[in-house]
């Protein structure tokens, strides 16, 4: 195989050395690489590693403090960086904030606060413009219910999007956030920005696809709170829906959307039509995490990991004791 994997866990430090083949050649614009969230990467890491800098940060506090719920959702337990080009993005749940470093020396090159935790990865993107210029920027959500969007080279504001129906505010997980938190992590596809706001179905759930360039609103659901379904753990039928938390995942065209400690949904990611969420037919139980391939999708729960099939949302395979999954060349690795 000439691929070589690339994970990044980060906990309080950041080491460079384990950054070095993004410095010197591909980006890791999104959390896990890829809109697909694969985990892996074609660059080749150097035969030798040297550790270049070192910054410290306190550890997270989650949103979620109940051991079942850190472990079902722990998209908030550690800081999660990307990179594109000399510049690495982090975001804070405790200060409201994405800090801009550079690569090569740690330096902070600027940094953003907004009105509420920052509890979800950014996603990085770039396009070329005439003669030979570039647009970068980077794209993140807060539990204020926004969507930004900021020049990635000076963390000046270029657009915000309102993902919530008003400013209504609650105490929330310790903190004053809106109703409608956008616990939906983006992901970007084509030039088109994936996310969510409001977590509790009869709240009402937002989810949108918004031109990276332009802000504006290519296509919006929020009727999925709404539907009369099933319910787990024997309950009568109701009215339910998905409640997003964790990043988004795309591919082809689904759009993948974790519901937080239930299983996910997938919706046409062409229109925003929705296709299916098994809430009862299948697995009840799930987590924040998902990943896909072109025929699979994963999803990590507890100490194992689920494949469905991305057509149909069938369970396909339980995998015990494992660990997240890495895709790659058709291939799935776990430990």
């Amino acid at each position: 195989m000439n691929r070589r994997m690339l994970s990044l866990f980060v906990t309080v430090c950041f080491c460079l050395s384990t950054l070095c083949c993004v410095v010197s050649g591909q980006d890791w614009p999104m959390w896990r690489c890829d809109a697909a969230r694969t985990a892996a990467t074609e660059q080749k890491l150097a035969d030798k590693l040297h550790l270049q800098w070192v910054r410290k940060y306190k550890p997270l506090k989650t949103a979620w403090e109940e051991a079942i719920n850190q472990d079902r959702m722990p998209y908030d337990r550690v800081y999660e960086p990307v990179v594109m080009g000399k510049l690495m993005f982090i975001g804070f749940n405790d200060s409201d904030k994405v800090v801009a470093l550079d690569t090569q020396t740690g330096e902070e090159r600027w940094r953003f606060y907004t009105d509420g935790p920052v509890r979800l990865p950014a996603v990085c993107y770039k396009k070329k413009g005439w003669l030979g210029s570039e647009k970068q920027r980077v794209f993140f959500t807060s539990d204020d219910g926004f969507l930004y969007c900021l020049d990635a080279k000076t963390g000046k504001l270029i657009w915000k999007f309102q993902g919530c129906p008003s400013n209504y505010k609650v105490l929330g997980n310790g903190r004053l956030i809106s109703a409608w938190p956008g616990r939906g992590g983006p992901v970007i596809k084509d030039g088109v920005v994936y996310f969510a706001s409001g977590i509790w179905p009869f709240m009402g759930v937002f989810i949108y696809a918004i031109d990276a360039e332009t802000g504006k609103v290519l296509w919006e659901n929020s009727g999925q709170s709404s539907r009369y379904m099933k319910q787990p753990h024997g309950g009568a039928d109701s009215f339910a829906g998905v409640g997003p938390q964790g990043a988004f995942a795309a591919i082809d065209n689904k759009l993948i959307v974790p519901g937080g400690r239930s299983v996910p949904a997938v919706f046409d990611i062409r229109n925003g039509e929705f296709l299916y969420y098994r809430l009862r037919s299948e697995r009840r139980e799930g987590g924040s995490h998902v990943c896909a391939t072109d025929k699979f999708f994963f999803n990590h729960c507890e100490s194992n990991t689920a494949s469905y099939d991305i057509k149909t949302g069938k369970l396909l395979t339980m995998y015990k004791g494992t660990t997240y999954p890495v895709l790659a060349e058709n291939i799935c690795y776990l430990s």
